[in-house]
C-alpha cells in the first residue's frame, strides 16, 4: 500500500533537526534506519499494512532503501536542505508514526541505530543470503515485508515502553 513517497519521508526526518552533519555517509545511514524503524512502527500500528511498497535490502550497515539512499546522495541541496514542513505531503497518520519515531530512536547515532537494525533475523538471513562467491549481489538482499511481519513483536516491545513512558513522564533513569 504505497501512502506515500519515501523521499518524502527522509525530507521530514531532516527537517525535524535530527539528522547530524548532514549530506555525510552517517547522516545517510541515519535516515535509513529511521525510515526502517518508522516502517516497522507504522506497520505494527496498521495491521502489517506498508506506509510505502519499496522493500528495504540488507547491506553491511544495516537495511537501506536503496533509491532514497541514491536520491539524497545525489540531490540534498536541492531536496533535502531548507524543507519547510507546508512543502511535504504526508498524512496526519503517518506524521503520527514519524513523531513517535523520532521520539524513540531520533537521539540515536547511525551506528547504533544500525547495529539495532542487525538484531532482527530478516537482516541476517538476507544479508547473509546476498553473499554470493566472496561478493554481495543485490537482488538476493531484498528483505520481503513478509518476512519482517514476522519481527514486528520486537517494535510493539518498544512501543509498549513508550507508552508507559508517557504514563509516567516524571520518572528517571538511574544509573545502578
Amino acid at each position: 500500500m504505497n501512502i506515500v513517497n519515501p523521499n518524502e519521508i527522509a525530507k521530514w526526518f531532516c527537517n525535524k533537526g535530527i539528522i547530524e552533519n548532514p549530506n555525510s555517509k552517517e547522516a545517510n545511514m541515519k535516515i535509513q534506519k529511521l525510515l526502517f524503524f518508522s516502517q516497522l512502527i507504522y506497520m505494527a500500528e496498521h495491521n502489517g499494512e506498508t506506509m510505502f511498497d519499496e522493500e528495504f535490502k540488507a547491506f553491511k550497515d544495516g537495511v537501506v532503501l536503496e533509491s532514497v539512499m541514491n536520491n539524497y546522495w545525489k540531490n540534498y541541496k536541492t531536496e533535502f536542505s531548507n524543507i519547510q514542513s507546508s512543502e511535504l505531503q504526508i498524512d496526519s497518520n503517518i506524521e503520527n508514526t514519524l513523531e513517535k519515531t523520532s521520539v524513540i530512536f531520533g537521539d540515536a547515532s547511525a551506528q547504533e541505530l544500525s547495529e539495532l537494525s542487525h538484531e532482527f533475523e530478516t537482516w541476517n538471513t538476507f544479508f547473509n543470503k546476498s553473499k554470493k562467491f566472496g561478493f554481495y549481489v543485490k537482488k538476493y538482499s531484498v528483505m520481503p515485508y513478509n518476512e519482517l511481519k514476522k519481527e514486528l513483536y520486537r517494535i510493539e516491545k518498544v512501543l509498549k515502553g513508550y507508552e508507559l513512558s508517557k504514563q509516567y513522564p516524571d520518572l528517571e533513569e538511574e544509573d545502578y
